[in-house]
């Protein structure tokens, strides 16, 4: 009886877990890759440097460092948002900068 409530506890958790790290409504955003020179020059920059936990009991992560261009400012702080609300272990850098180049 006693090992049936652990199990059961431990399912639960992990169900609730999971469903945690999607509780979040993405907010629509259109990344680019970023062009060099001056054809960036118009575009907004974005850089998120961050770690989620992907696996529970032994806690593993999975860090990511991406940089992206967008058409505008919101579009930048809508991806933002979005890789805030995914990788919530840990945030090293979240930034949008204007000029893309």
């Amino acid at each position: 009886m006693r090992t049936a409530t652990i199990l059961g506890l431990a399912v639960a958790l992990g169900t609730a877990s999971s469903a945690t790290a999607a509780s979040f409504i993405a907010r629509p955003t259109e990344p680019l890759a970023c062009p060099g020179g001056a054809a960036g020059a118009k575009l907004w920059q974005g850089y998120f440097h961050g770690r989620k936990e992907v696996e529970s009991g032994w806690k593993r992560y999975e860090d990511v460092a991406e940089r992206y261009c967008f058409r505008t400012e919101k579009l930048c702080r809508n991806w933002l948002y979005n890789m805030q609300s995914e990788y919530t272990y840990m945030v090293w850098s979240a930034v949008c900068a204007p000029g893309g180049g």
